[in-house]
Order: structure tokens, then C-alpha cells, then sequence
């Protein structure tokens, strides 16, 4: 596993929509160091991507987290092949 695998863990997320623009607005408040706390959340950039966007992304998180869960299913040494890097 990277070592910038965990290096800014989200706290959450944050996701407004804008209808009449078809837009939809994403933002993940994050931890930006080992010793801050959680009201001290970095709040995050806002991401701006069309709804066929959030559909694709939705769908590239379904994928990945299914190979994670059919991967825990499999032996050990398996479990410790590294992960693959899922980008739009």
C-alpha cells in the first residue's frame, strides 16, 4: 500500500445540487495532518461535474468497493495485492 494512500482522510462530504444548470457540487472535508481534530477539518475545494459525471463516478465507487469486498472474501495473499487506481 502507498504511503499517500491515507495522507488526507475524509471527514465527510458535502454535495449541493443546482437543477436548472444540471450540476451537481461535491466537496470532502478532509484531515490535513495526524494530530488535527475533526472540528478542525480542512472544509475542501468544491468539485463541479455534470449529473452523467456523478453517475459515471457513483458507478467507479460501486466497481471499486466491490472489489474490495470480493477481494476481503479471498485468501490472505490476495488481500495484500495492491489496489488499482480508478480515474475518470
Amino acid at each position: 500500500m502507498g504511503d499517500d494512500l491515507f495522507q488526507f482522510p475524509i471527514t465527510g462530504w458535502e454535495v449541493k445540487t443546482e437543477p436548472i444548470d444540471g450540476l451537481l457540487s461535491i466537496r470532502f472535508p478532509f484531515l490535513a495532518h495526524e494530530q488535527q481534530k475533526l472540528a478542525e477539518a480542512d472544509p475542501g475545494r468544491p468539485y463541479i461535474m455534470q449529473a452523467e459525471q456523478a453517475r459515471e463516478f457513483r458507478d467507479a465507487l460501486s466497481r471499486a468497493i466491490e472489489r474490495i469486498e470480493n477481494q476481503g472474501l479471498a485468501s490472505p495473499l490476495l488481500a495484500e495485492v495492491p489496489g488499482e487506481q480508478f480515474s475518470y
